[in-house]
């Protein structure tokens, strides 16, 4: 596979294991490649105006600048990534600000590697991606 076929990744939580574990599970697949890991938003905004991945996996609590936080930023200065938030929250009051700040994908932290991949490939093809148990909240909201 050639690189311009790989989805760069940028991982940005602030748990050290949950970023390590994202990216060796991510890693096993093909056609991805993570080119860096951030502990906060701050961190995570640096990354992605110094490596523009096509992705951005993000967890919505972190210091220094929330995930919501992060996305208007990126919303706001056009940047071309592409964002899938990985959260335990399915409740609608996290859900609302993440799709008005245009999340490409939101998946649960309880499902399977096999769905953040799906968001992942759908992210980067343009299409969106929500969790099925957030089917519900999506279509009111979206």
């Amino acid at each position: 596979m050639n690189d311009e076929n790989l989805t760069t990744i940028v991982i940005a939580d602030d748990h050290a294991i949950v970023r390590q574990g994202i990216r060796s599970l991510l890693e096993h697949e093909p056609d991805f490649i993570v080119v860096g890991e951030a502990a906060d938003g701050m961190e995570a905004l640096d990354l992605i105006e110094r490596v523009a991945p096509h992705i951005l996996v993000i967890d919505m609590s972190m210091p220094n600048l929330s995930g919501i936080e992060l996305l208007r930023i990126i919303k706001e200065r056009g940047f071309p990534v592409r964002a899938v938030v990985l959260s335990m929250h399915g409740e609608h009051q996290y859900m609302t600000g993440t799709l008005e700040a245009g999340v490409y994908g939101y998946v649960l932290k309880e499902e399977g590697v096999d769905h953040l991949a799906k968001a992942i490939r759908e992210a980067r093809s343009g299409r969106r991606y929500f969790s099925h148990s957030l089917s519900g909240i999506t279509s009111t909201s979206a």
